[in-house]
């Protein structure tokens, strides 16, 4: 009994895959080679990377709190801290960026400026006390002094017996003039006077003449709180001799 011939199995030519597989050495569709991520698949996020708006941030506190602490210059370290804050606040916000040095910057001006607001009223309160001390003693110098009493001598000398005498004072907004005639010598007029007063200045001023019949020296002084500030001499018939000071010949 003969049997059919059964048709030879094919066999696939040498070096090649059997049919469904990829060829050796490529990846089949969809699958990405090793080490790379496939088609699909997540891409991992970017590495973050440095923030320069958080560094300024940082360096501008830092600058702030030492200036806070020394006076006056806390009121413009006062408007840099606020600088400080608002970049280190817009830096916190900033995508793929480290916040270390924003949250260190940040906390640094925000600091520094509540520190220089609260230094600055306290330096300038006490800078306005001690002006304001100053004044009140300063005040209360000037006062005293007003309050002291200053004696003020005219003085005429010579061999005159009848010679004609004029003296004038100018003191705390109030002037006086007396004359004194056929006077014989020596004259002394003395008074007191209040030292400042309201227009703090003072003018002294007297003259002496001889008469017709004399014919030698005549001198006058005037002396203020014990200094003499003016003397004058003159000699002859009808002869004058005049002396003019104020108070602030004192300083002199």
């Amino acid at each position: 009994m003969s049997y059919p011939e059964q048709p030879p199995s094919p066999q696939e030519p040498y070096g090649q895959q059997p049919y469904g597989q990829a060829p050796q050495g490529q990846q089949p569709y969809g699958q990405a080679p090793y080490g790379q991520p496939g088609f699909g698949q997540p891409t991992p996020p970017p590495a973050k990377t440095g923030n320069g708006l958080g560094l300024a941030a940082l360096i501008i506190g830092v600058v702030s709190l030492i200036g806070a602490f020394i006076p006056f210059v806390n009121f413009v370290s006062g408007f840099l801290a606020f600088v400080g804050l608002v970049l280190g606040i817009i830096a916190l916000f900033l995508k793929n960026k480290s916040k270390g040095l924003a949250i260190a910057g940040t906390v640094l001006s925000l600091i520094a400026m509540i520190l220089s607001i609260i230094l600055a009223i306290t330096y300038t309160a006490g800078f306005a006390g001690a002006v304001s001390e100053g004044i009140k003693t300063a005040q209360a110098e000037s006062s005293a002094e007003a309050d002291r009493d200053v004696t003020v001598v005219y003085e005429v000398t010579g061999t005159s017996a009848a010679s004609s005498i004029t003296y004038m004072t100018f003191t705390d907004g109030n002037s006086g003039t007396e004359q004194a005639n056929d006077q014989a010598l020596p004259f002394t007029k003395e008074f007191t006077i209040k030292a400042g007063g309201t227009f703090d200045y003072s003018s002294f001023y007297v003259m002496a003449m001889n008469g017709a019949d004399d014919a030698g020296d005549i001198s006058c002084k005037i002396t203020v709180d014990g200094k003499v500030l003016a003397e004058n001499t003159s000699t002859g018939a009808y002869a004058s001799a005049s002396c003019s000071a104020s108070s602030m010949d004192l300083n002199e």
